[in-house]
């Protein structure tokens, strides 16, 4: 029974919010570095046009931060007002969006100062315009990095367990968000470094991933992939050993080694200009995961000018690559440029078996 209904995905959170967070705070509870403040941005792509959005870092916050004094005069007699933060949206004359993130680390008194705003949208006489949505997010308790609400908190909010994104589920993410196909790649073959420390009996079981059994000072996240991604895009031409340096205190000395043996695939790989130049007469690469590098380099780089020379070149390739290009193209924005291509219209007629499985 413990196991139904045990965490749900980034986007199934986002739509709960979506759907309840205009009269229930939905707080999102999940390990570190998974992308859980993407979730504005998710909500963001779905509300641009009705609502406002509002972010507030609860770390940083003092009690006085939320609202600050200002006289006025009433009925012919000095008063003290309180004005609201306009970090909180309350200036605004439509509904808004209102993340306040990383609320289990909140002092004692910020959470109290926050406990009104989560269940009646209202901060001292002020009151959120009509549909305004608040939502927040926090880390798990036993990751051990001082998360925590008191149970008054809890009673007045809905929290949701947030999961880590599969490793189909983030290279997905990171087609359409330009992520090295080194890292892309290695995610591939290794997606143990995408898993959860509560699926392990023991820390030392996955040396990828932070585990507060045995806290390591690099692991991998989303977010340091994500990181990674930058280093070796930027780091490059200052060589191997600066950047594996780089790469070992981002993602943790298990990581970096896999990773390293990814990028010396990059010897193998033409040059996109090369493809598109001459794609009958480019090399293709020997090594399957090369291969498969070169297809996500592909999926990033192709545009409407130069599809029907990638599915020129791509003919050369095995029919697994060639599906693997199929599959993953059609999940991202290229979809569209893709699927207009007069090119790759032909080859998905000729190879519909293949090109199904996008649908």
């Amino acid at each position: 029974m413990s196991d139904l209904y045990k965490s749900l995905s980034l986007n199934d959170t986002a739509n709960l919010i979506l759907a309840v967070g205009d009269s229930t705070t939905v707080l999102a509870q999940g390990e570190m570095g998974i992308g859980k403040s993407s979730i504005l941005s998710i909500l963001k792509s779905k509300l641009a046009d009705t609502h406002h959005f509002c972010y507030g870092d609860m770390t940083t916050k003092d009690v006085g931060d939320f609202l600050v004094p200002k006289i006025r005069s009433l009925n012919g007699t000095e008063v003290c007002s309180f004005i609201p933060n306009e970090e909180f949206g309350f200036h605004f004359d439509k509904p808004i969006v209102l993340m306040l993130d990383e609320i289990g680390k909140a002092s004692k008194a910020v959470m109290n100062a926050c406990l009104r705003l989560m269940l009646e949208r209202k901060l001292g006489t002020f009151e959120l315009p009509e549909g305004s949505i608040v939502f927040a997010t926090t880390n798990l308790a036993n990751e051990a990095i001082g998360d925590n609400l008191p149970p008054h908190a809890r009673n007045r909010i809905s929290v949701v367990k947030v999961r880590k994104p599969s490793s189909d589920e983030w290279i997905e993410w990171a087609l359409d968000n330009n992520i090295a196909p080194e890292v892309l790649m290695t995610v591939k073959q290794f997606p143990q470094m995408l898993a959860s420390f509560e699926d392990f009996d023991k820390a030392n079981d996955n040396e990828y991933i932070y585990d507060p059994r045995t806290p390591r000072p690099a692991f991998c996240t989303p977010r340091s992939l994500n990181k990674a991604s930058d280093i070796i895009k930027k780091s490059k031409h200052l060589g191997i050993d600066i950047m594996a340096h780089a790469l070992k205190g981002t993602i943790g000395n298990r990581a970096t080694y896999d990773m390293l043996s990814i990028i010396q695939l990059t010897d193998e790989l033409p040059t996109w200009e090369a493809i598109i130049k001459e794609p009958s007469k480019t090399k293709v690469p020997n090594s399957p995961s090369a291969v498969c590098m070169l297809v996500y380099s592909a999926i990033q780089q192709v545009e409407k000018e130069s599809i029907n020379k990638w599915v020129e070149y791509m003919g050369r390739l095995s029919k697994e690559a060639q599906g693997l290009f199929a599959t993953s193209v059609m999940r991202t924005s290229k979809k569209t440029t893709v699927g207009t291509s007069q090119g790759f219209i032909k080859w998905a007629t000729a190879n519909n078996y293949l090109f199904a499985q996008t649908v």
